[in-house]
């Protein structure tokens, strides 16, 4: 008996040293706990008052070389906020974001994702931001955001760097966008909206971006195929963003056009949203910042509603690993519904305090 368990003692240890040799494994992570506050009007309006909340975020890397000489690199999150994926499907898991990279060298490599930022995504957000992008800092503007195929889908793709002053060139691939956040690599998928073998919606995004000198500029372009409804509509979707940065401010616009939306949807709709936005680092600790953004909405068939209009304010407030922030969000005639018109009066203010605390 002892000689087993000296057996497997120096085999536990043999794994581990292998294990270290070939990877180097570092975990970070972040909490932080927010509060929001406000109220609406108009249409289906309802009030938005004390909403409290939190997520931690735990995420496990590593990184090594091949025996070929290529390098790879892969990780994981644990997210207790990630309450969707895929298209339509409430998540199950707390494994979320992650992604594998091979690179054959420093400007090139192929990847695997589940919810990592690659292919148009990159240029999803090409203004400046002190907290989060205009879409997620409430959840409640209203706007439509730039449609890719890798948030919360399975996509392959591949990438060059350094196109240009520090420019990266992103390409992304989902079979399946109706794949859940625990889809197999050793199963057919499962769980999704339609039955094993039937053509599955799927698409391609491209991102490129670039930075010479002070000004970055960033496009993403989309392509989805609802093959499975020959009714449903094939959304696209187009984005330009620039921003210039100085030492201490930052100054961006950026147009988004959709064609239709990323769900399955049979009704014709076109969004355009502008977005014009600043950041200001009045002291070491104290960062401050404004967005304005506009949205055009047309439905098919339908009369257009007034565009939506959406003023962000940000402060936030850096400690070193912990930043505290306050925002304030004035949102007027939104949309209905995902796939409806704007209201004129249908309108939300709401004011949001964040403290977060990395690690």
């Amino acid at each position: 008996m002892n000689k087993v368990v000296k057996t497997i003692g120096v085999l536990s240890v043999a794994s581990l040293m292998t294990t270290t040799a070939f990877s180097q494994i570092t975990i970070s992570g972040y909490g932080e706990v927010g509060f929001i506050t406000g109220n609406a009007s108009g249409v289906r309006g309802v009030a938005n008052s004390k909403g409290m909340g939190s997520e931690f975020l735990i995420t496990v890397a590593g990184k090594g070389k091949m025996n070929n000489g290529w390098e790879y690199s892969v990780y994981q999150n644990f997210d207790t906020d990630e309450v969707g994926n895929g298209r339509d499907y409430a998540n199950n898991s707390p494994m979320t974001t992650r992604a594998l990279e091979l690179s054959p060298s420093k400007d090139f490599k192929l990847f695997y994702t589940f919810d990592g930022v690659y292919g148009g995504e990159i240029a999803r957000t090409a203004v400046p931001t002190v907290t989060e992008r205009a879409v997620d800092l409430t959840g409640n503007s209203g706007l439509s955001e730039f449609i890719d195929v890798t948030s919360g889908q399975h996509a392959i793709g591949f990438e060059a760097l350094n196109v240009g002053p520090a420019g990266r060139f992103s390409v992304a691939y989902a079979p399946n966008l109706d794949s859940t956040v625990s889809a197999s690599s050793d199963r057919l998928y499962g769980n999704t909206n339609f039955t094993n073998g039937t053509n599955a919606a799927a698409g391609y995004s491209l991102g490129y971006s670039v930075t010479p000198g002070p000004i970055k500029v960033a496009a993403g372009y989309t392509k989805i195929n609802q093959n499975h409804i020959g009714t449903a509509v094939d959304p696209t979707s187009k984005t330009l963003g620039i921003t210039y940065t100085d030492a201490s401010f930052a100054i961006g616009a950026q147009r988004t056009k959709n064609d239709g939306i990323k769900k399955v949807n049979v009704v014709t709709l076109n969004d355009t949203v502008d977005t014009i936005s600043a950041s200001f680092a009045a002291s070491k600790e104290l960062t401050l910042g404004v967005a304005y953004s506009k949205m055009e909405r047309e439905v098919a068939n339908t009369a257009s509603g007034p565009d939506t209009k959406v003023v962000q304010v940000v402060a936030a407030y850096n400690l070193g690993p912990v930043v505290a922030s306050i925002a304030y969000e004035d949102a007027k005639d939104k949309t209905l519904a995902g796939n409806e018109v704007t209201a004129s009066g249908y309108d939300s203010k709401l004011t949001k305090i964040k403290v977060k605390a990395n690690f």
